[in-house]
């Protein structure tokens, strides 16, 4: 889409300089070609030099500092963070993300009485099972052999929240969750979908979540990982294979944790776990570290 088009869609600001766009994305977590991105900080300016951002919604005088490097397509806005979600909502209600498609469930699949799944946008694979009141909104891809126990959300909106027109509300979401195969998810988890297409959600394949498992939007799970309940993963958090999180563990957002890496039950991590470590305590440190602090306290 071009800015000029866009304009016409929506008066969100002056165009600078033209240029187009495919996707939309936060500067922090970029994952695709051609995105339109907002800029409300100086600090921030070396980091549309990303290769991936071809649009930029930004203030009068950070405008004319960019445009002395980068040769993409500018929006001039008194608010760019508003006018950038506001940008979003309204193409949500086109097809710019996504062509509706009606839901689509394998004639293989058992669903329980009671499930509520949107009538369009969802797939659901082979010899998948759906346990009752489970709820399944739009937006959402489950695979092959997956168990979906009673009372799990999947498609929430994430907790995204903006202020537009004076008042503050949770953005609305376009991406999506993308479950793999062979995935259990006990009862009562809340998966959130990705807040743009760019950066789903994805539950890959074999994880297996216990019992109050809360992911959030655009959180990436790595094939089988273990999540024990009432653990909480923040937005944008990569996760890798083989991993184990313990009970009630936090993982702030935007976090990496390694394969094979372990968070122990209660840790509250809040900084990059390398390959294979393991943590624990509230902030979250090598594990060995955090028994011999306790040991030494007592």
């Amino acid at each position: 889409m071009k800015l000029t088009e866009l304009k016409n869609l929506l008066d969100v600001g002056e165009v600078f300089r033209e240029g187009s766009f495919m996707a939309l994305g936060k500067l922090n977590a970029l994952s695709s070609r051609k995105t339109l991105v907002f800029l409300i900080n100086e600090k921030y300016v070396e980091a549309i030099k990303n290769p991936l951002v071809s649009a930029v919604i930004t203030k009068k005088e950070l405008a004319k500092k960019i445009s002395n490097f980068f040769d993409g397509g500018i929006i001039i806005s008194e608010n760019p963070k508003e006018a950038f979600y506001k940008i979003h909502e309204a193409l949500i209600d086109t097809e710019f993300y996504v062509k509706p498609f009606k839901t689509f469930i394998d004639p293989s699949a058992r669903i329980f009485p009671g499930v509520f799944i949107a009538e369009k946008n969802v797939k659901i694979g082979k010899n998948t099972i759906i346990y009752p009141n489970a709820v399944i909104w739009e937006n959402v891809e489950i695979g092959q052999n997956c168990i979906i126990r009673a009372g799990t959300v999947i498609g929430t909106p994430g907790y995204e929240v903006v202020e537009i027109d004076g008042k503050r509300k949770v953005v609305k979401h376009a991406g999506k969750v993308i479950i793999g195969n062979n995935v259990e998810l006990q009862a009562n988890n809340a998966i959130s979908k990705g807040l743009f297409i760019t950066r789903n959600t994805e539950i890959h394949d074999e994880v297996k979540t216990d019992n109050l498992v809360h992911i959030a939007h655009g959180v990436k799970v790595g094939k089988r990982t273990k999540i024990a309940a009432s653990a909480m993963i923040a937005g944008s958090v990569n996760i890798g294979e083989d991993v184990w999180i313990g009970p009630s563990a936090v993982v702030s957002s935007g976090i990496t944790i390694g394969d094979k890496a372990a968070i122990t039950l209660g840790a509250v991590v809040t900084k990059d776990v390398p390959q294979g470590a393991r943590v624990s305590g509230n902030f979250a440190i090598d594990h060995a570290k955090f028994i011999k602090f306790i040991k030494s306290i007592r």
